[in-house]
């Protein structure tokens, strides 16, 4: 009886240690870890359901784990606190450079040990159905280069139980790929609980609350483990919660409980400095410096153009060139290349490089030449003008991507203002003028271009037959010839 007493103790030892140190591939970046489990069952058949668990430190107002090696197309698995101890578990389609949005074909399930332990930090133990396929791509439950990507922002809480809800933009992201093989093994119903913690079936619980998974926005708090997946899934675990599988020590090498290696990364970018630095750049020009700069024209000085006007937009090209590196720059992280905020600022800024200055000099050559305007001085005006309301425009589609709600009514404000006094100005202009028509249609500065020209012509033909006045001299009759130019030009 000694013996077998011993044996016994032993086996259930040994269970209650594989129970605890579940075979699995994991990953850490700074605290946010995540921890995969294959069924045996699973890897063998290549479909089924397989689990993992993530976990995120204190101060995290979200943090996520994707399938996938970009951000488009990936199978996302977003978790934030629910409120009262729970956290939310929201499955979603990575779209690019946006805000990726629920699915509701991802079959998940938020499993028991699912909350925010009593340091603050959260955990997600998760049993997914149908990871190894989905609208965006797939995956091999066999593979030992398996890609993922992971992505958090840090802040206060959510506190929603809205699977649906908004989150702003990640501060912190990489790719990085697991070997499955080393997670691949077992066949516990929830691999990440304790043995002491586990439940003696799988429809009972001893300790602890889980949340069972359904379509609404809100859980449903029971006392036994949930199986069933679902489209989508949001905890309700206010005690019980699972310990982290990987410590918040590691270094983020990706590395098994084997011990071999299983992950890589590339190193955590300051995404975070480049969005702002690019999204400040592009505001400032396109609310204040390249509007106020061009009402420059407007000044009444005879030297604005040669040294005000051209010199401060030079400037204003360089910050320009300066803004859409960083926003290649970021494209690139994102894998947004592509996008239409990025499509809008390429077709913005080429314009405004190429063609505006071209146009530019154009017309201020044209004008010492003639004292008139051309088409292209017209042009550079219409065309810098919807060049600028375009990039306002763009701006504001470009802190709706970033998730920066905040920014938006502010942005709108000062954009409204600002082409309100644009507006204004012209209309003064107009006013001034004299003119009922718009004043930088530049048909005042062709009739006065045409005066000139005659006046040119008719000194030529003067000098040529030297029909001078019989009391006056050459000098006298110069002056006097000049005299009648500026009226003529005063008068228009």
């Amino acid at each position: 009886m000694g013996m077998k007493t011993v044996v016994g103790s032993f086996a259930l030892f040994a269970a209650a240690a594989s129970a605890q140190s579940p075979s699995v591939a994991t990953y850490s970046n700074e605290g946010h870890s995540i921890a995969v489990n294959v069924p045996s069952d699973t890897a063998s058949s290549g479909s089924g359901p397989i689990f993992f668990q993530i976990s995120a430190p204190s101060g995290t107002a979200w943090t996520a784990f994707g399938q996938g090696s970009r951000m488009a197309g990936s199978n996302m698995f977003v978790i934030y606190s629910a409120g009262n101890g729970n956290v939310t578990l929201s499955p979603r389609l990575g779209t690019g450079h946006n805000m990726p949005q629920h699915d509701s074909s991802t079959m998940v399930t938020l499993l028991e040990g699912s909350g925010v332990a009593s340091d603050g930090s959260l955990i997600a133990n998760v049993r997914c159905d149908n990871c190894n396929s989905w609208s965006g791509g797939s995956m091999s439950y066999t593979s030992s280069s398996s890609s993922w990507i992971y992505a958090s922002r840090s802040g206060s809480a959510l506190d929603s139980t809205d699977v649906s809800e908004s989150i702003a933009m990640h501060n912190s992201d990489t790719s990085f790929s697991l070997d499955l093989t080393e997670g691949t093994g077992g066949s516990s119903p929830n691999p990440f609980v304790a043995a002491s913690e586990a439940p003696a079936e799988s429809t009972s619980s001893s300790a602890g609350t889980s949340a069972t998974a359904s379509n609404s926005a809100s859980a449903t708090s029971s006392n036994r483990a949930s199986a069933t997946a679902s489209s989508s899934a949001s905890a309700t675990s206010s005690n019980g919660v699972s310990a982290p599988v990987v410590s918040s020590g590691s270094d983020g090498s990706g590395s098994s409980s084997s011990g071999s290696s299983s992950g890589s990364q590339r190193p955590t970018n300051n995404s975070a400095t480049l969005r702002s630095a690019h999204g400040i750049i592009m505001s400032v020009l396109f609310l204040g410096l390249f509007p106020f700069v061009s009402l420059t024209l407007y000044l009444p000085t005879a030297i604005k153009v040669r040294y005000i006007h051209a010199p401060l937009q030079i400037l204003n090209l360089v910050l320009l060139i300066a803004g859409m590196a960083l926003g290649i720059v970021l494209g690139q992280r994102f894998d947004a290349l592509d996008g239409y905020h990025m499509i809008i600022g390429y077709i913005v800024v080429i314009c405004l490089i190429l063609f505006q200055p071209a146009m530019g000099l154009y017309q201020h050559l044209y004008y010492h030449r003639t004292g008139g305007s051309s088409f292209f001085g017209v042009a550079h005006r219409w065309f810098g003008r919807t060049m600028i309301l375009l990039g306002i425009v763009n701006g504001g589609l470009g802190w709706y991507i970033a998730g920066n709600t905040s920014a938006y009514v502010p942005y709108a404000i000062v954009a409204a203002i600002v082409v309100l006094i644009y507006i204004s100005v012209l209309l003064f202009a107009w006013y001034k003028s004299g003119k009922k028509q718009d004043p930088l249609n530049e048909k005042a500065g062709s009739d006065r271009s045409y005066e000139m020209q005659r006046s040119r012509e008719s000194r030529h033909q003067r000098l040529s037959s030297n029909e001078y006045p019989q009391n006056g001299t050459q000098s006298t009759y110069h002056q006097q010839q000049r005299q009648n130019t500026r009226y003529t030009i005063g008068s228009r």
